[in-house]
């Protein structure tokens, strides 16, 4: 499938019915029945924190996990959550929900090797990453910033099971400093990660907004269209800035995406490069003090 170049292209891709047999083809789990349970509930116009914690509480594993991160540093609640409806009472349930989503999600894509292993710390920095600037910013919700921050690379494991050598491919994308980084996956297997990505947060019941971010967010010339919806084209420039901390935390001097979009999304921040050094700085601090 070619690359998207407007978000009206990106929507057509998404609606293609060619997807269909191409999410048959590498196995995008269906969304389980738990987190449909949980959605339905969340739409309704006055959710019950009770109903919410009898359908999370049905998965006695997936309950104790949730204990344990919302124990976390990276929530810093200002008392321990004994219970999962201590939980949700101290920390709202929309983040529950991002909070579930993302532990089975984990759980969805079960997968082995080192690759994988920094996949998912990545994931977690990201996330938490993004749930600062949305916080701080105030441009975006915490919660809309976080579910982009778990789903935008969840296509990575997915090709990595269906495509033997995509390990190479990556290498050779994070390390292309002219092609976009979704053209190298185009080139190798004739689909990316952004497209892969977005298919399963569409499947999942993931926001069209959300979905739509995903699908663009190695395409930089979002900051620049104004058929761009806002929130998407923040929750990229803001992913640019988690993902240039992520790099500078693992000791590398340069971010080849950071080069490509970085001085393209600063007026969709309405940051200088002053302030994106110091939330870095900030980022990176957080990162060593264990909250992602």
């Amino acid at each position: 499938m070619p690359i998207a170049t407007t978000a009206a292209q990106a929507t057509q891709h998404l609606d293609d019915p060619s997807v269909d047999r191409l999410v048959r083809d590498l196995g995008i789990p269906p969304q389980p029945r738990l987190l449909a349970d949980l959605a339905a509930e969340m739409r309704r116009p006055e959710p019950d924190p009770q109903r919410i914690a009898r359908i999370v509480s049905a998965d006695v594993a997936l309950t104790a996990a949730v204990l344990r991160v919302a124990n976390s540093p990276a929530y810093a609640l200002t008392r321990r959550a004994e219970t999962l409806g201590q939980a949700i009472s101290l920390l709202g349930m929309r983040q529950i929900g991002v909070m579930v989503t993302g532990l089975v999600m984990r759980n969805a894509l079960r997968t082995d090797g080192p690759q994988l292993t920094r996949f998912w710390d990545v994931s977690a920095k990201r996330a938490w990453a993004l749930s600062q600037l949305a916080r701080q910013l105030r441009c975006v919700d915490v919660d809309v910033a976080q579910t982009f921050g778990l789903f935008c690379d969840v296509g990575i494991p997915l090709l990595m099971q269906r495509f033997p050598n995509y390990g190479a491919t990556l290498q050779a994308a994070n390390a292309d400093a002219q092609r976009s980084f979704t053209q190298v996956e185009q080139d190798a297997h004739q689909t990316d990660h952004a497209l892969i990505g977005a298919l399963m947060a569409r499947s999942w019941g993931v926001s069209q907004t959300v979905t739509l971010a995903i699908r663009l967010h190695h395409d930089y010339a979002v900051f620049q269209d104004p058929k761009v919806p806002e929130t998407v084209a923040r929750l990229i420039a803001m992913g640019l800035v988690a993902e240039l901390a992520i790099q500078t935390f693992a000791g590398l001097n340069a971010s080849n995406e950071w080069t490509k979009g970085g001085d393209k999304c600063l007026g969709t921040l309405m940051l200088n490069e002053g302030d994106v050094e110091e939330w870095v700085e900030q980022l990176v601090g957080g990162f060593s003090d264990g909250m992602a």
